[in-house]
This record gives C-alpha cells, sequence and structure tokens, in this order.
C-alpha cells in the first residue's frame, strides 16, 4: 500500500511537471554533447577553467573528500534552483555551464576512461542536476503567474485577501519545486559518496582489470 501511494506520488510529480523535465534533460544534455562534440571550438573558454579546476584538486584545494563533493555540489543545486528566480536565466545558465563543461572534460580524456569513471557517480550527479534544473523552471512559471495575477488584483476587494488567493493557488505548484529539489539533494548526497569513497576503487579496478 505505502509503495503504491509512493509510486503514485512519483507519478504525478512527473506528470505535472514533464514539460520542465524534459525541457531541463535537453538542455543539460545538449550541453554535454556541445562540450564534447565542439571541444576545439570552446577551448579559449574552458580550457583554463578546467585547467584551474585540475590544479586546484592536485593541489589539494579541491578535495575529493564526501563533504567537499556534498558542499560543492549542493552549492550547484541550490544555484540552479534560485536560478528560476531570475525568469530561468539562472537556471539555464547553470544546467548548460555545467553540460559544456562535463563535455570537455570528457573530451581530454580517453572516451572509455571518462565513462568509467564517470559512470558510478555521474548517473545519480547528472539526474539530480537535471531534476533540479526542472524545479528552477517551476519556480520561474510560479513567479510568472503570481506577478501576472498581481496585475489583475482589483482595488474594490481587500487586496490582502486577494493576494493570499493568489499565493494559496501556486501553493502545490511551489511545494512541487521543494519536493524535487529534496529528491536531487539525495541523488546530489548518494553521488559525492560515492565518488569519494567507491569511484577511485572502481577505476583502479576496471584498468586492471581492461
Amino acid at each position: 500500500m505505502a509503495k503504491e501511494r509512493f509510486e503514485g506520488v512519483l507519478s504525478g510529480l512527473y506528470s505535472r511537471n514533464e514539460t520542465f523535465l524534459v525541457s531541463s534533460t535537453m538542455m543539460f544534455i545538449c550541453s554535454v554533447f556541445i562540450g564534447y562534440a565542439f571541444s576545439g571550438i570552446l577551448e579559449p573558454i574552458l580550457a583554463n577553467i578546467f585547467g584551474e579546476f585540475k590544479k586546484n584538486v592536485s593541489k589539494g584545494i579541491l578535495n575529493r573528500d564526501t563533504v567537499s563533493l556534498l558542499t560543492h555540489n549542493l552549492t550547484i543545486i541550490l544555484m540552479t534552483y534560485f536560478g528560476g528566480i531570475f525568469f530561468g536565466l539562472g537556471t539555464a545558465y547553470f544546467l548548460i555551464y555545467n553540460g559544456l563543461f562535463i563535455g570537455y572534460a570528457g573530451s581530454q580524456y580517453e572516451l572509455g576512461y571518462f565513462i568509467i569513471s564517470f559512470i558510478p557517480h555521474g548517473v545519480f550527479e547528472i539526474v539530480g542536476f537535471i531534476i533540479v534544473g526542472a524545479a528552477g523552471f517551476r519556480l520561474t512559471t510560479i513567479l510568472v503567474n503570481i506577478m501576472k495575477g498581481s496585475l489583475k488584483l482589483q482595488s474594490d476587494f481587500n487586496m490582502t485577501n486577494q493576494f493570499k488567493y493568489l499565493l494559496e493557488a501556486n501553493y502545490d505548484d511551489f511545494k512541487d519545486t521543494l519536493i524535487m529539489m529534496g529528491i536531487a539533494i539525495v541523488l546530489i548526497c548518494i553521488a559525492a559518496i560515492i565518488e569519494a569513497n567507491f569511484t577511485p576503487g572502481w577505476i583502479e579496478y576496471m584498468q586492471n582489470v581492461v
């Protein structure tokens, strides 16, 4: 019974936000592909960023332990979500930037090695980014609806009650964004634990096998 109810909640969440999930997925995946396929063109933009990233990792400035990875990725998750406040531009920016970076990073290694290194934690990480991207876009529509509704408030009636009704009308949609962000955070936590504790051993094992 509990399982069926849980599946119903997820099914409803998906159906209500399908457009945003598909948009977020397409934006992120296309950015990964562009970052990989057009790495030469993007070299002037991303080479320094990627080089600085590698240098900071090698020097220990960017630690690869669970807490550090979790802190870094949660920061990105929150910025992607709250980017929806800026009419979705912030959300789109972080989706595209991270997609391009991952794609470009993949082009700097032998493809098989990169896939082996990235897949264990990357599956959770990517799905988390996509879901929080959808939450950010959903947040944009809520704010737009509230703004449009505010323009239709009538001075003949109590303004406070009208605005309260407007907020209540968008409450369920806002709750959806929080649920999606919560799911994304759980996935990012799982990704950080895997990347810090499992991925290094997995890479070593696969290199010995292959």
